[in-house]
C-alpha cells in the first residue's frame, strides 16, 4: 500500500534527516554560478536581500527553539540511530499549533538559503521538494505515534494541521517555558544557518567579483559563531549547566 511504501521510505529518511538535505548545496552553488551581478545593481540592495533571507532562517530556527522550550523530556530530540522517542505527546504550545513545528521551522530555514541563490523558480523547486521528503517522515513518525497513543493521537491531529499552523488552535503549554532546553537543543540550528550563509555569501562574490571573500559582517557573525559553538558545545558535553530542570509531565 502507498502508506507503507511512504513509511518505508520515512525509516530512511528519519535516521539520515539532518545530512541529506545537505545536497541540495551543490545545486545552490550551480544556481549562484548564473548571478552576475548584485540585486538591483547595487551591493547595497543585494545585502538587504541577503539579510532579509539571514532573518527568515532565524524564524524558523526561532520556531524550533521555542518548540524545544515548551516541549517535555523524551520528545522532540534530535535522535537518529535510536529510532523513534515518544515517552509523551506534545499537544500544547506550538504542538497545538501545528503537528510538527520542528519540521516547518527545518522547512523555512532551508527555504531560506534557497532564496538567497535570488532565483525564486529553485526556491520553490526546493521548498516543495522539502515538503515531499518530510512528508514522508512525518508519515513515519505518525504511524508511530498512532500506534502508541492510539485514539489521542487521532483526536489532536483531527483539530491540528501538520505543516501549516493554526493560530486559532492555541493551547496554552502545561510546562514552564525552558530557555535552556531550547538553547541545548537548538544552538547548532544557528550556528549551521550562519555557516552556511557565510559559504554563500563568498561564492556570491566569487561569481560576482571574481575573487573569494565574504562582507564584514559576515565575517563577524561568523566569528561569533564559532566561538559560541564551542563554548556551549564544551558546556553541553561536559558540565550539566545547559540541563534544564525535570520537563516530563503526564501523558496525554
Amino acid at each position: 500500500m502507498l502508506q507503507d511504501e511512504m513509511c518505508r521510505h520515512g525509516r530512511f529518511l528519519f535516521r539520515y534527516r539532518t545530512h541529506l538535505p545537505l545536497v541540495l548545496v551543490p545545486f545552490g552553488i550551480w544556481q549562484l554560478s548564473y548571478y552576475d551581478k548584485y540585486v538591483g545593481g547595487s551591493h547595497f540592495y543585494d545585502t538587504i536581500w541577503d539579510f532579509t533571507c539571514f532573518g527568515l532562517a532565524l524564524l524558523g530556527s526561532l520556531i524550533r527553539f521555542v518548540s524545544a522550550g515548551y516541549a517535555q523530556a523524551g520528545t522532540s530530540g534530535r535522535n537518529t540511530s535510536a529510532g523513534q522517542v515518544a515517552d509523551a505527546l506534545n499537544t500544547k504550545g506550538m504542538y497545538s499549533l501545528v503537528r510538527h513545528p520542528l519540521y516547518l521551522g527545518n522547512i523555512i530555514m532551508y527555504t531560506a538559503a534557497l532564496l538567497f541563490t535570488k532565483s525564486p523558480w529553485f526556491a520553490l523547486a526546493g521548498c516543495l521538494g522539502l515538503v515531499l521528503y518530510y512528508e514522508r517522515i512525518i508519515a513515519t513518525e505518525e504511524q508511530y505515534l498512532r500506534d502508541k497513543f492510539g485514539t489521542s493521537l487521532n483526536a489532536w491531529a483531527d483539530v491540528t494541521p501538520c505543516l501549516i499552523p493554526k493560530f486559532s488552535g492555541w493551547v496554552k503549554p502545561t510546562l514552564k517555558f525552558s530557555a535552556l532546553a531550547g538553547l541545548r537543543s537548538e544552538f547548532y540550528s544557528v550556528v549551521g544557518i550562519v555557516v552556511a550563509f557565510y559559504i554563500l555569501d563568498v561564492v556570491e562574490h566569487y561569481f560576482v567579483e571574481g575573487m573569494f571573500r565574504a562582507d564584514m559582517i559576515w565575517n563577524i557573525l561568523l566569528g561569533i559563531a564559532i566561538v559560541s559553538f564551542f563554548i556551549l558545545r564544551f558546556l553541553r558535553k561536559n558540565t550539566h549547566l545547559l540541563e534544564p530542570k525535570d520537563r516530563r509531565f503526564e501523558a496525554m
